[in-house]
């Protein structure tokens, strides 16, 4: 049995909660009443105009059921001004189709400079960025496979936006001065760039997924990409043996996420990446929704190539005997989905008759997809004679990974799925393709015309290999918001630019000293008339210079100041 102290009084009584005012947000309140009032405000908030085009598959009292005594109206979470920032620049240029494009940054210096660019208007965290250069902590670098801690890219995304903090009020008080000295126009450069950042796969778990989602909404994340990849079988999207996850186990990541963000009453924007374009594996088959693109052999009696590989294992034979046997068995055993079965053991009529039974019970059942039982049940109608079993076992991976034929028809089937989830949808795509992009985004708009697409201007594109002339690179990115693809970003625009002038430097700093510095950075940041020249300004001493002033009464004002006769950047 519980005891109560003089300190700690909490008991229910027949229709009122008592506690002492200590303890609780609502006391003295009728709970049923406070509840039903919670319950109220987040059901017209998930009306709002925000949320217009927004599923979700859970209602307002599972929400406030979940978020505790302190209700959101008394917390605030930056990242959800930044995404309310967010959702207003994608309405705009979604409606204009015009490109809301940014390049991927990789600390402070790289988001202060992005800043100053009126017509970029958001900011990218990546990833793969974060995996290869910056994983906080453990401090082990790695390609992009997903396998670092899960907090590593909500901390990039705290420093980038806590940078954007410092320079903002650094900014705010720069054109107070202005102001304060006349200027009828004083100039205030808007750092608070919304933040867009890589969620990978999730990490995890649907709750694992809910921690993410917490800390990114905490850390200043406007907005937050999830893919459908697999934890353990996740890559980048340009590299292969990407392992999917069933269409619907991605959908519950995205549930998760907003589910969170909703117990946080945060409106962080939620995007939704496919890399089934190019997967060729996937993990399980219990999605009906993926049937169609799941591979087999036709011939049943066919050993599977895990048994075989433990067979050469058991032999201790070597890696070079053994990825000779792989490919000798794929190359045998072509592989199939069991439509491609269907016709290869039909005639051409035959098959032609399947289509037609096929989409008129698509129709009936209202449904974009059938299951591998159905199709064997629409062929069976057209002709029962013909053998229509194929094996989608035996060219399992040793990890249990069914065969995946990718491309653009699953794609869009879970783009399809996820749509309704989801702010934006994202695909990942192998080259840069607008033809490509144009028949996509028709086949989404024609079911949902408010969709909102990504669009990743990977630099793992060979872009001068793709046949562009100057005038179509350059308008490359107008013509796929023409399309609907309003978010646009060079992902890694940041590490590939760091590399690219660091190397510059160095290269000349090894023979020709200090002139190769002035030449290649001094130089040119006065040319470019680059704030970060007076570094010690950049980085906010004036600010700070303020701040002791006030502190100080002014006392120290002249022995204190960082501006004085020993600040070298007077010398500028």
């Amino acid at each position: 049995m519980l005891r109560a102290t003089n300190n700690t009084i909490s008991k229910f009584t027949s229709s009122r909660l008592i506690r002492t005012k200590h303890t609780s947000h609502f006391e003295g309140a009728d709970f049923n009443s406070y509840f039903r009032t919670e319950v109220a405000k987040v059901d017209s908030w998930l009306k709002s105009t925000r949320f217009k085009n927004v599923k979700r598959p859970y209602s307002a009292e599972d929400i406030v059921k979940h978020r505790g005594s302190i209700s959101p109206s008394q917390l605030s979470y930056p990242s959800s001004v930044q995404a309310e920032k967010l959702f207003s620049l994608l309405e705009e240029h979604f409606n204009s189709r015009k490109p809301l494009h940014t390049l991927g940054v990789l600390d402070p210096v790289q988001m202060s400079q992005l800043s100053k660019c009126e017509d970029i208007k958001v900011a990218y965290v990546s990833g793969w960025a974060c995996s290869s250069t910056m994983v906080g902590s453990t401090n082990e670098v790695s390609p992009d496979f997903g396998d670092y801690p899960y907090n590593t890219v909500p901390n990039q995304v705290e420093r980038i936006f806590k940078a954007q903090q410092m320079h903002d009020r650094k900014a705010f008080l720069e054109t107070y001065n202005q102001a304060k000295n006349g200027s009828t126009d004083p100039i205030f450069v808007d750092y608070m760039k919304p933040i867009i950042a890589d969620g990978d796969m999730g990490h995890g778990g649907p709750t694992t997924v809910m921690k993410l989602a917490k800390l990114f909404a905490e850390k200043g994340a406007a907005g937050v990409h999830l893919e459908d990849q697999m934890v353990g079988g996740k890559r980048c999207g340009h590299l292969s043996g990407a392992v999917l996850v069933p269409t619907g186990a991605h959908l519950s990541r995205l549930i998760a996420t907003r589910f969170q963000w909703d117990i946080l009453g945060t409106e962080n924007l939620l995007l939704a990446r496919t890399d089934s374009c190019n997967a060729k594996l996937i993990s399980s088959d219990i999605d009906p929704r993926d049937h169609s693109f799941i591979q087999g052999i036709l011939d049943q009696k066919t050993d599977r190539w895990a048994d075989l590989l433990l067979r050469l294992e058991s032999e201790e034979a070597d890696k070079s005997t053994i990825a000779q046997a792989e490919a000798e068995w794929y190359d045998k055993n072509k592989l199939y989905t069991y439509e491609e079965m269907i016709q290869e053991r039909f005639t051409e009529s035959e098959y032609g008759h399947y289509k037609q039974k096929k989409e008129e019970y698509l129709q009936r059942a209202n449904k974009n997809f059938l299951s591998i039982k159905e199709m064997k049940s629409v062929a069976t109608q057209v002709n029962a004679n013909k053998r229509l079993e194929f094996c989608w076992m035996a060219p399992r991976t040793k990890e249990g990974y069914y065969m995946f034929k990718g491309g653009m028809e699953p794609a869009i089937r879970r783009s399809l799925v996820f749509a309704p989830y989801s702010d934006m949808i994202w695909l990942e795509t192998k080259t840069p393709d607008v033809a490509q992009a144009r028949s996509f985004a028709k086949e989404i708009h024609d079911v949902y015309p408010f969709v909102k697409f990504v669009y990743n201007l990977s630099p793992s594109f060979n872009w001068g290999a793709h046949g562009f002339s100057k005038d179509e690179m350059k308008s490359f990115i107008w013509d796929l918001a023409q399309e609907g693809f309003v978010l646009q970003l060079v992902s890694l625009a940041g590490l590939h630019t760091n590399a690219a002038s660091f190397w510059e430097l160095a290269s000349n700093f090894q023979t020709e000293g200090m002139k190769a510095y002035v030449e290649k950075v001094q130089s040119r940041e006065k040319d470019l008339n680059c704030d970060v020249l007076t570094h010690q300004k950049w980085s906010g001493a004036e600010y700070m210079d303020s701040l002791l002033q006030v502190v100080q009464n002014g006392s120290s004002s002249q022995t204190m100041s960082t501006s004085g006769e020993s600040f070298t950047e007077n010398q500028f």
